[in-house]
């Protein structure tokens, strides 16, 4: 990631200690929200979980309800049941993070 946006690990670091985030915790935020949101688009319904997921970058298929269950309030049963996320619970500083 740091070489992606042509910075060092340490800056990197830098940049994400403010939010009291690990570089990890930050990637599997992120890869949640962006399953979350493939879960709550009506146009990938014939897509599985396990697929979407895949997408991005998480392979435990069992993981992952639990995994947005406990990062986002809802498993990937209730994102497809309601069909948005309008109503999740995403505090302000975790949405739209970007690295410089």
């Amino acid at each position: 990631m740091a070489r992606a946006h042509r910075i060092s690990v340490r800056y990197l670091h830098k940049i994400l200690q403010p939010r009291e985030a690990t570089l990890s915790a930050w990637i599997r935020r992120h890869r949640l929200e962006r399953i979350r949101r493939d879960l709550a688009n009506p146009s990938l319904a014939a897509q599985t979980v396990s697929a979407i997921a895949a997408r991005w970058g998480v392979l435990d298929a069992t993981h992952v309800s639990r995994a947005l269950k406990a990062e986002l309030g809802q498993t990937a049963a209730d994102i497809r049941r309601h069909g948005t996320h309008d109503h999740m619970e995403v505090p302000p500083a975790e949405r739209h993070t970007t690295i410089p």
